[in-house]
């Protein structure tokens, strides 16, 4: 993992080595120097090999991954930024490269094999030529457990306040300015904004615009994520694209209630008014009528939280995921392509 990644991605890859470490898989972890990683996975046991990765002509680099490629025995490596694949030089190992956002296509030419977690990301692969035999669609590996909510008062939140909790990159794509507007116009609410991006200074100025930026907290990108979700009353999701969903997985862990926006991730999640609510794109007045309708339904809002946690625990719990995870390495090792798992 290179410092390449956004915070998606860097979850990603953290949860899913830390897992595959919990269920007994034997790796050797390689990040780029002061990788924001590192206090993740020094916490949960794994001590990752640190590398320069230059831009430009870092042979050195290059070396040393593949020397410790053959010293520590690997059989898979796995990159996840495409700009570290063309490092990897290894015929005798299965290469498989993590389908990112940035969709770098050219830079998996020593691949084998390719996995995403998203539809939308394998499509993509076919188009850029890839065969539908090389390429697997896994599900995210999303932490399971209890988790402790973060005391209000580290954000300057009272107790009494009703809580929204929104997670994600600070740009229009994640719909913050559908979600700022539809809190405006509700009472007693504070709303939390976790994450970062290139339109943190523009939201920040429309709370103060709309006068909602007293009970706004930009609270930044934050290494562990569920502790603050499961301090929230509801997880609200109002992307215009999303075609993943993490959000809505990760509430469900905290069993938490959702309300998301139609877009493709969530939609292919929830069960409207089963175990979570869903309303139009970008409409933040059906956004607040659904939060109010939460408010004032106390029992179905807790309804809908119990269902999305037995769902998550049924078919997205980090122990059905790993092995997925496992029964695709396997396959690749084999070369048994037609046996490719699906999420």
């Amino acid at each position: 993992m290179s410092n390449a990644a956004d915070g998606a991605m860097e979850r990603a890859f953290e949860h899913t080595v830390v897992a595959l470490s919990r269920h007994g898989v034997a790796q050797r972890v390689i990040v780029q120097s002061h990788s924001e990683s590192l206090g993740c996975l020094k916490s949960a046991g794994l001590v990752p090999m640190e590398l320069p990765f230059r831009k430009r002509f870092d042979f050195t680099s290059k070396r040393r991954l593949n020397n410790e490629v053959s010293t520590f025995g690997a059989e898979i490596v796995v990159t996840w930024t495409p700009d570290f694949s063309s490092y990897v030089f290894h015929p005798q190992v299965k290469h498989i490269g993590y389908v990112t956002n940035d969709l770098a296509f050219s830079k998996f030419k020593t691949c084998d094999h390719l996995f995403t977690v998203t539809q939308q990301r394998f499509d993509r692969a076919l188009g850029a030529g890839w065969s539908k035999s090389k390429i697997t669609k896994l599900p995210p590996v999303i932490r399971s457990g209890s988790f402790t909510p973060v005391d209000r008062k580290t954000f300057f939140t009272p107790d009494t306040a009703k809580l929204l909790v929104f997670v994600g990159g600070l740009r229009d794509a994640k719909g913050l300015d559908v979600l700022l507007e539809a809190t405006a116009r509700i009472s007693g609410y504070y709303l939390w904004v976790v994450g970062d991006g290139p339109d943190k200074k523009k939201y920040e100025e429309h709370a103060v615009a709309i006068g909602i930026k007293p009970r706004t907290r930009f609270v930044g990108p934050q290494s562990d994520i569920l502790p603050l979700m499961a301090a929230a009353d509801l997880v609200v999701c109002p992307a215009r694209q999303d075609d993943l969903g993490e959000q809505v997985l990760q509430a469900w862990a905290c069993s938490k209630p959702v309300v998301a926006s139609e877009s493709l991730g969530p939609s292919l999640l929830i069960n409207h008014g089963d175990n979570g609510v869903l309303v139009p794109v970008n409409d933040s007045r059906s956004l607040e009528e659904a939060i109010k309708w939460l408010d004032e339904d106390v029992e179905f809002a807790q309804r809908i939280a119990t269902a999305g946690a037995s769902t998550f625990l049924k078919s997205h719990h980090e122990d059905i995921a790993i092995l997925k995870y496992l029964k695709f390495f396997e396959s690749v090792l084999v070369g048994n392509d037609e046996t490719a798992p699906v999420q």
